[in-house]
């Protein structure tokens, strides 16, 4: 029996020496991995999970039960990764990386993040949900095609938020990671609006920040005031005295916004700027 175990040893050492060394044939992986990235907010989310593939067989209610905690994915736990604090369908969830783990249902799936993130098999009790960070129910939905290989990646995209979106099968389950955008956005402003020595780089910083301000109506005093510091540096700059026009428009001062497009409009010109000659004269017409 030693002779045997011994020889059992030598042979298996022979393998991994062979297999470390390079020599081994290489096929292709049948779960291959995959890591995707979206930049969402000013922030990025990444996913990393195992694609499996159908290959003929039956997924939901057959290969992956109903009513069992699945890996969703193959190989390794799949994980999601935030480099800021977040809200993951209404859950606050704070900066760093989770497992992702589900029980799918045929008109409902639990979704798990998960915390413990060293679990390659849910076999042998590993798995225990007080470990879970928290779970949330999600809807499935039908796809328009088979999908033929596990697919996870990103859909709704907006300045604030992306939608996971996993889907095998006939099967998609969505849901949402939410940043608190507008947070981030004024961290910025106060780190750097007072720092910034290069008076152009200011300038352009004064700027940026009454652009956001004024695409997402978060306060037009504001932004008239920083835009205002951006024109005190580089005067009759007529992409300023476009965004300022557009700002006491928005405040419902015409008058003013009329007479400031004006001007622009005769800085684009004498500048012989033909981008923001017409761009001044479109929101011209459009307020007139």
């Amino acid at each position: 029996m030693k002779i045997t175990l011994l020889t059992f040893m030598l042979a298996t050492f022979s393998v991994v020496s062979i297999a470390q060394n390079g020599s081994s044939v290489r096929v292709p992986v049948l779960s291959p991995f995959s890591e995707v990235k979206q930049q969402v907010a000013l922030t990025e989310v990444k996913l990393t999970y195992a694609r499996p593939s159908a290959k003929g067989r039956k997924i939901f209610g057959g290969l992956v039960p109903y009513g069992e905690v699945w890996r969703t994915g193959a190989n390794a736990s799949t994980k999601i990764t935030l480099k800021e604090d977040a809200k993951i369908a209404g859950n606050e969830i704070k900066a760093g990386t989770y497992a992702l783990y589900t029980i799918p249902g045929a008109s409902e799936w639990t979704m798990i993040i998960h915390k413990n993130l060293r679990l390659r098999s849910l076999a042998g009790g590993g798995y225990k949900p007080e470990n879970d960070a928290f779970r949330f129910m999600a809807k499935p939905q039908k796809t328009q095609g088979f999908v033929e290989t596990f697919t996870i990646g990103f859909s709704n995209l907006k300045s604030g938020s992306v939608d996971v979106e996993l889907s095998w099968e006939n099967t998609m389950v969505t849901f949402p990671i939410e940043f608190d955008v507008h947070a981030q956005v004024d961290r910025e402003i106060a780190e750097k609006l007072p720092l910034d020595q290069d008076p152009r780089l200011r300038a352009f910083n004064f700027f940026r920040a009454a652009e956001y301000y004024l695409h997402n109506d978060r306060g037009y005093d504001k932004a008239l005031g920083w835009i205002d510091e951006a024109l005190a540096i580089r005067k009759e700059d007529p992409r300023f005295g476009l965004l300022k026009a557009k700002i006491l428009h928005k405040k419902g001062d015409k008058p003013a916004a009329l007479k400031m497009i004006a001007m622009a409009n005769g800085w684009a010109k004498a500048q012989n700027n033909a981008n923001y000659t017409k761009q001044t004269q479109d929101f011209w017409d459009s307020i007139k």
